[in-house]
């Protein structure tokens, strides 16, 4: 009964999930690639999963994984909501960002393309991060990379700016993600999807510099954008 409701579910939603993808895709040829560095990549990315699913992928991968290692589901921001990321941190090419559960990599290399900051993707599923390697090496990118780990066990010491989308973690993931934040260096703005941070801080680390409304391909979510102390 739990799998015909689930494919009852899939077939419900699938057309509406298909139109906004469709529209997200004609908005980002129109606005963003324009941008030779960024299409080149993003086209790139796009081609090389024609024939695989990342959503199958990610789901296939991570099912075996505990429920507080890592995030089950699938998704990726839309390219008009990291614009607004990026001009609430003021991100520029000096800045180090990291995208954590980056997935394909497409919003690592829409950072790295118009704001040429060094940009890195945290990722744990292998074969995102096997195929973006390829488009780095093929294109010859400069200044992205992707390290296959889990996001719990990265060092976080250079970056100046976080991104961290991690609607569907638990709370126990959360406060153990926080818990490695402890360290960043005073200054680093972290951007966390659906609450602050500090809830899940032993003590208070961030100060909350901004809150606005981004939208997702499931709806509008606060953004935080936070300073840490």
């Amino acid at each position: 009964m739990q799998i015909l409701f689930s494919q009852l579910k899939a077939l419900v939603f699938y057309p509406y999930y298909l139109a906004i993808g469709v529209a997200a895709f004609i908005s980002t040829v129109i606005r963003y690639y324009p941008n030779a560095a960024f299409s080149g990549a993003d086209l790139r990315c796009l081609c090389a999963y024609l024939l695989r699913n990342p959503y199958t992928l990610a789901q296939r991968y991570l099912r075996n994984f505990p429920d507080n290692e890592v995030q089950k589901i699938y998704g990726e921001s839309f390219f008009s909501t990291l614009e607004e990321i990026a001009a609430a941190v003021g991100l520029n090419e000096r800045d180090v960002i990291y995208d954590l559960g980056c997935g394909r990599g497409r919003g690592v290399f829409w950072f790295n393309a118009f704001y040429r900051c060094r940009a890195i993707g945290v990722e744990i599923t292998p074969a995102f991060v096997t195929t973006a390697r390829k488009i780095v090496k093929k294109a010859r990118i400069d200044g992205v990379e992707f390290e296959l780990a889990n996001l719990m066990d990265i060092d976080y010491g250079d970056a100046t700016v976080i991104y961290f989308y991690g609607t569907a973690f638990t709370d126990e993931a959360i406060g153990r993600l926080v818990d490695r934040f402890v360290s960043l260096r005073p200054g680093t703005r972290v951007v966390s999807v659906s609450y602050p941070l500090n809830e899940y801080a032993k003590t208070p680390l961030f100060e909350v510099e901004r809150t606005f409304k981004g939208r997702y391909l499931w709806g509008y979510a606060d953004i935080y954008v936070q300073r840490k102390l």
